[in-house]
């Protein structure tokens, strides 16, 4: 009787230990400084709390997904060398978060990644999610659909407005982008195996970015130009 006694205690003092560290964890994101809005994504924006209800949510208009802490950061779409040749600007800001091939560089973030959206009947092949761990809110956003996405750009003109295009391939691939309050939007169809289009969307939330770099002292990122500056 006392061992079943002691086991209930026990399971009850862990289950508070998670309620609590729980709450905790999500009460440290009540004052997160606001920076300007910019673009969305399945209701996510600039100032969106990546908190416990929103992944959730992200779960099931998603499916399952992995979740790696202290996240490297990387900018690239679809190969490397996509920046460099078509976005040198967010090329530099990449090569700011990796300094080199060698060293794996971590960041204090977390990334989620959903791999399965297809069967959820999502547009997306696959989707990231990358959050800075101090404030909640999104550093980038990533997805891929390996198809024709009828319909997709009007929507965007029309919230956003008309973006800069780029040729690519000759034509038969472009790339598209948005700015807006220092924040990037960026799709890129290309042709991916069999001749078939890929379309690589990202968001890049640069304010958010910033705040988070700026608070990594002593780094050698500080010394670095601020990531912001680069769209001024």
């Amino acid at each position: 009787m006392k061992t079943n006694y002691l086991k209930w205690l026990s399971f009850s003092c862990a289950i508070w230990l998670v309620v609590c560290g729980c709450s905790r964890m999500e009460s440290e994101h009540k004052d997160v400084p606001k920076v300007p809005e910019s673009f969305q994504f399945m209701d996510i924006g600039a100032n969106t709390v990546i908190d416990s209800g929103v992944r959730d949510r992200l779960r099931e208009a998603l499916g399952p997904g992995a979740v790696d802490p202290h996240s490297t950061i990387d900018l690239e779409l679809k190969y490397k060398g996509f920046l460099k040749t078509y976005y040198p600007e967010l090329a530099r800001v990449n090569q700011r978060l990796n300094i080199n091939d060698v060293v794996r560089k971590e960041y204090p973030a977390t990334r989620l990644t959903f791999r399965n959206a297809r069967q959820r009947d999502s547009v997306f092949d696959y989707v990231e999610v990358i959050y800075d761990d101090e404030s909640g809110c999104p550093l980038l956003i990533k997805t891929i659909a390996k198809r024709e996405i009828p319909g997709l750009i009007r929507p965007l003109e029309d919230k956003y407005g008309e973006p800069d295009k780029i040729s690519i391939s000759q034509g038969k691939s472009w790339s598209l982008s948005w700015r807006k309050n220092g924040d990037v939007f960026v799709i890129a169809r290309i042709m991916g195996r069999y001749d078939l289009p890929e379309h690589h969307m990202m968001i890049l939330y640069l304010n958010r970015l910033e705040q988070m770099l700026s608070r990594l002292t002593g780094d050698e990122t500080r010394e670095e130009r601020p990531a912001g500056d680069a769209f001024l």
